[in-house]
């Protein structure tokens, strides 16, 4: 399989992953990706309620853009710096303008007021394991073992992740063990058990 095919899956095995987490969220607790949603679209819907409509000539307005927004976001949380979620909004925001090691910095400051923050443990542990130093990954891959001791449900993101930091790492048969030890817990009937299994085969060659 090519790097790009690859990517692609891995993209669609998160995808699917954050669908069925919303269940669990659902229940009241955290799970990964939809806690991104909850801080992220209310604070971009407020902003896009203030931007002009369409003229009666019907011209589009023009739409601010990620970086137009930035400072507004930084100003907010200068001025109140224990707003978790405009906190989270800049981190988030970072990193997509490419600014990760602001994001981090911004997740490690809500990281050591709110430890105990499942929601906050897995964003800083899936920033981290985007990087390639060993120091981030193995970060990483403790934060998501905090995670899954503060709540069990977000096991299954959790133990795909870490194989997926192991494999980095270099350590194929640590990866498929932690994939493989996870999937002999699932139920037959879980869904989630083809992205255990496709990771598998990919990491033995079969």
């Amino acid at each position: 399989m090519s790097e790009q095919e690859e990517s692609h899956r891995g993209g669609k095995d998160r995808r699917l992953l954050l669908g069925v987490g919303a269940a669990v969220l659902a229940a009241g607790l955290f799970a990964v990706g939809l806690a991104v949603g909850r801080y992220h679209q209310p604070e971009v819907r407020n902003e896009a309620e203030t931007m002009p409509q369409a003229d009666a000539g019907g011209a589009a307005p023009q739409v601010a853009s990620l970086s137009d927004l930035l400072p507004g976001l930084e100003a907010k949380v200068v001025a109140n710096p224990n707003d978790v979620d405009q906190r989270l909004l800049l981190a988030q925001t970072y990193n997509e303008l490419g600014q990760r090691d602001k994001a981090i910095h911004e997740l490690r400051i809500v990281h050591r007021a709110q430890p105990k923050n499942t929601e906050v443990t897995i964003l800083l542990g899936t920033a981290l394991m985007e990087g390639d130093s060993r120091r981030d990954l193995n970060e990483s891959f403790a934060l998501l073992q905090d995670a899954v001791r503060l709540n069990p449900a977000v096991s299954p993101m959790a133990r795909l992740y870490q194989g997926d930091i192991r494999a980095k790492l270099g350590d194929t048969r640590g990866a498929i063990r932690i994939w493989q030890d996870y999937l002999n817990h699932m139920s037959a009937g879980d869904q989630r058990r083809s992205m255990f299994e496709e990771k598998i085969a990919a990491a033995t060659g079969h």
